[in-house]
């Protein structure tokens, strides 16, 4: 078993009596009880994070499908690098 690090808190009268009752039914001790929802809970806001990026990747997935001026984009970006590749040619001739 795992270190313990003792931890107080607070719960409602309610909250005491689920408890209670639970552990009765289950035979755990209450602690045992607590400790599982916290894993749980925890386990939980792990698999949303994760769950997080993969949505937003099936989101992005086919964004560009419809866009109709890609080629005009990437033959800028081309023109652009050969005017760069001839600029930086003509300055290392100079030297």
């Amino acid at each position: 078993m795992n270190k313990m690090v003792r931890q107080q808190l607070f719960i409602t009268p309610e909250q005491k009596r689920r408890l209670k009752t639970r552990a009765a039914a289950t035979g755990r001790s209450e602690g045992e009880i607590i400790r599982r929802g916290i894993d749980r809970e925890l386990d939980a806001k792990v698999a949303e994070a994760e769950g997080d990026w993969k949505d937003a990747w099936r989101q992005a997935f086919g964004m560009w499908k419809d866009r109709d001026d890609l080629d005009d984009l990437y033959a800028e970006r081309r023109r652009r690098r050969r005017k760069r590749r001839q600029r930086v040619q003509r300055l290392a001739r100079s030297d």
